[in-house]
């Protein structure tokens, strides 16, 4: 027999309030469930779209802004297919296969290569974070942090997140990090561009240079432009961290939307970036009477300072903040994807999740790396110009291969069968791995034989 307690009419009401909340919690899943597995399985894609508008890429992108001003920004269309394409077919072999880029290649193509590959990540990466390094300082240096400060911070922090959290703490962390890019957006709009200018120069292309830029460092500045949106650290720390989630073939639409998405918000944030430093740098102006036409800037920081005059302290601050977003984001994702790689390519432990006692190799690579990156940040007149110089070279020589592995594994049967690459798409695939194999190649030349092009 039930008791009064039992049946009162508050008890009846409040099992009728928990009974609906539950219903509405079984009823939002399919109202809003491409929404929630897309929130689910959100994170490489976008995270290592925006760790290659690393400081490298904001320095490339307000070079383009200053020297050519608008007219380069129809480049980032095809830029835009090229990142969505390759990294496509990158984050496809994670879901369907479960393995890192390193794990396929090896398997498929041996250790020899495997090693090749190994070594030169490992070196090209390696100076790449002292690059990172250098944007932090540079960028909190404008907002008035000292040198020694700015980078042993940034590096206890980095190797703090990553040690002591978990891997979804580390992937937030990293997400949040990617929103200090919409101060690159804020600074655009705040310096006042002509919008209908740069539509056009969007959509229409424009070859023409300023005249006091030889034909060959134009060429070498618009190789540059393309080769620093598609690198080889971002193809696997994305397949690696694909991995590593755990995120199956059941989600590769989402991976795929994943990837659509931060390709596009990456491309439209160095947009900006050029759009910015084009407005304000460019042509004439009281701090600058002949403008930077044609002759650019030496440094993302020289922008950043560059735009106080001309658009305000805040502006500055803004583009800062961006810069050290930006290089915090790949100072983290540099070593992580080195880890990984050479974890892989000796079929070692790795994982965000794991243990130092469970992985030491894969944490050892990680901590060495920051800290030797750090370390030589802070010793005085470390040439890093010619050491970011020397870091695209190997990156020039590694993208082609990598490149080639990539489609060769994507239409592998075996692997992938009915999620293979198709025929349309291998024609867009091969067509733009051959543009980028000829362009990054003659960067390689380039920088090997400054003199190999010459003329105006």
């Amino acid at each position: 027999m039930k008791t009064a307690r039992q049946t009162s009419p508050l008890r009846r009401r409040a099992a009728q309030a928990v009974a609906q909340r539950r219903e509405r919690r079984r009823a939002q899943p399919r109202r809003f469930g491409g929404l929630w597995r897309y929130l689910a399985v959100i994170g490489p894609g976008i995270i290592v779209a925006n760790a290659g508008n690393d400081a490298g890429g904001v320095f490339t992108y307000s070079n383009t802004g200053a020297k050519y001003g608008n007219h380069l920004l129809w480049a980032f269309l095809p830029i835009l297919v090229a990142l969505i394409i390759t990294q496509e077919m990158v984050a496809r072999l994670a879901a369907v296969t479960g393995k890192g880029l390193m794990d396929l290649i090896r398997e498929r193509f041996g250790v020899r290569w495997t090693l090749f590959a190994s070594v030169v990540v490992l070196i090209a990466n390696g100076g790449t974070t002292l690059a990172e390094f250098a944007g932090v300082a540079g960028g909190l240096g404008l907002l008035g942090v000292p040198l020694p400060v700015a980078v042993i911070g940034s590096a206890v922090l980095i190797g703090v997140v990553v040690m002591r959290g978990n891997r979804r703490i580390v992937e937030r962390i990293f997400l949040a990090l990617g929103l200090t890019f919409i101060s690159y957006i804020i600074a655009a709009v705040t310096v006042g561009p002509h919008w209908g200018e740069i539509a056009r120069s969007a959509v229409v292309p424009d070859l023409s240079h300023p005249a006091s830029v030889p034909s060959a460092s134009y060429l070498v500045d618009v190789i540059a432009l393309i080769g620093t949106s598609i690198t080889p650290y971002m193809q696997l720390f994305l397949q690696s961290s694909i991995v590593d989630k755990g995120t199956g073939e059941k989600h590769l639409r989402m991976v795929r939307a994943d990837v659509i998405s931060g390709s596009i918000f990456a491309v439209i944030v160095a947009m900006f970036i050029v759009i910015t430093t084009s407005a304000t740098l460019f042509g004439p102006s009281a701090a600058y009477p002949h403008g930077l036409g044609g002759v650019g800037v030496s440094s993302a920081q020289q922008a950043a300072s560059a735009l106080a005059p001309l658009a305000g302290v805040h502006a500055t601050q803004l583009f800062a903040v961006g810069l050290v977003g930006a290089s915090l984001l790949a100072a983290a994702v540099l070593p992580l994807s080195t880890a990984f790689v050479i974890c892989e390519a000796f079929g070692a432990e790795r994982s965000v999740q794991s243990s130092f006692a469970e992985a030491p190799l894969f944490f050892t690579l990680f901590i060495g790396i920051l800290a030797i990156g750090a370390g030589i940040m802070l010793i005085p007149g470390v040439p890093i110009a010619g050491v970011a110089i020397g870091t695209q070279t190997l990156d020039g020589i590694l993208l082609p291969v990598l490149l080639v592995f990539i489609i060769l594994l994507a239409n592998d049967r075996r692997l992938l069968g009915a999620r293979r690459n198709g025929v349309a798409y291998n024609v867009i695939a091969v067509a733009l791995a051959t543009v980028l194999i000829l362009l990054t190649t003659v960067l390689v030349l380039t920088t090997i034989f400054p003199g190999l092009i010459g003329g105006q």
